[in-house]
């Protein structure tokens, strides 16, 4: 976050923390103008002691608040055959609308890399995946996590995916972060990938430079309708960064020096949810109306709520 907004921005106490559902739920819903969200179940990542995010407390909070969310299964092991199992457990007891796919396995202080598109783990990974109904994979890309190794984070590994399964939508999450012009190239090649800005949103207050030249290049590459807005939440609290792009327009001298499409409110509505309510067969005006009078709704309705407040009150947590 910038500096004016350095109360949306977590401590380390509050980000290093078992955060609940709830309160990431308050952040999104009542704290922000958000109504939808997809949670992504994510592998232990060498910094916990299980999962970041567990596929069934995830579960049962989307059980909650059906209207409000989407879940993505995730797998925990390298191993092939019980990466599979894991999925296929998480299809048919969890119930899941996509799968989060990390590019590396974190074990007693080491991290292992893998390619999506290996022949000994991806592809059968896939297939399964497939034969299981799934028809969105996020790969988490672009970032990089040490002790892991750095190639894993790369994106050369796409294509053969993209080939192999071209009914399955994939997206780069945290696209644009790293690697820029060859996600534009892969966007403008392949009509099944995604780039989902979660981290790049948050350069719009930090390196406005930056998120105008990434967003413009993407815009060229294949237009507005396979980009995705994402905060991560708890890396980026949304209501600062959409309050930034509500009107946003990319600068006059970007486009003339580069030749870039503008930004119109068609493409600002594509990216801040219309591509995502596709993505899941969601009527947008639906959506709206099924949600408009909930708790989160309710709460919504009033003074803006400080940043992080569930986590803030009182001075901690509230459990979930």
């Amino acid at each position: 976050m910038d500096p004016e907004h350095a109360d949306y921005r977590m401590r380390r106490d509050e980000f290093f923390a078992d955060v609940s559902f709830e309160a990431i739920a308050r952040a999104l819903f009542v704290e922000s103008p958000v109504d939808f969200a997809v949670i992504h179940a994510l592998p232990n990542l060498g910094f916990c002691r299980d999962y970041v995010t567990d596929p069934r407390r995830a579960a049962e909070f989307r059980d909650r608040h059906p209207e409000r969310l989407r879940l993505f299964a995730t797998v925990d092991t390298p191993i092939t055959q019980s990466a599979i199992d894991q999925l296929e457990w998480q299809v048919k007891e969890l119930g899941v609308d996509g799968l989060k796919l990390y590019p590396a396995f974190f074990y007693d202080g080491q991290g292992e890399g893998w390619r999506l598109d290996s022949a000994d783990y991806a592809f059968p990974l896939l297939e399964a995946a497939w034969d299981l109904g799934i028809r969105q994979v996020a790969v988490h890309k672009a970032l990089y996590l040490p002790p892991a190794p750095r190639e894993a984070f790369r994106i050369d590994d796409f294509a053969g995916a993209l080939e192999r399964f071209p009914d399955i939508r994939f997206s780069i999450v945290h696209a644009g972060m790293a690697f820029r012009q060859q996600t534009a190239q892969l966007l403008a090649q392949f009509p099944n990938l995604y780039a989902t800005l979660e981290s790049t949103f948050a350069m719009i207050l930090v390196r406005p430079d930056v998120f105008a030249e990434t967003l413009g290049r993407m815009l060229a590459a294949c237009g507005s309708e396979r980009l995705l807005f994402a905060s991560g939440v708890n890396l980026m609290h949304p209501r600062p960064l959409l309050e930034a792009f509500t009107d946003y327009e990319l600068p006059a001298e970007l486009i003339e020096e580069r030749g870039y499409p503008q930004l119109t409110e068609v493409d600002r509505r594509n990216i801040l949810g219309e591509n995502l309510m596709r993505l899941h067969g969601i009527d947008p005006a639906d959506l709206v109306n099924a949600v408009a009078n909930d708790e989160y709704a309710v709460a919504r309705d009033g003074e803006p709520m400080a940043p992080w407040s569930l986590i803030r009150r009182n001075g901690g947590e509230v459990a979930a």
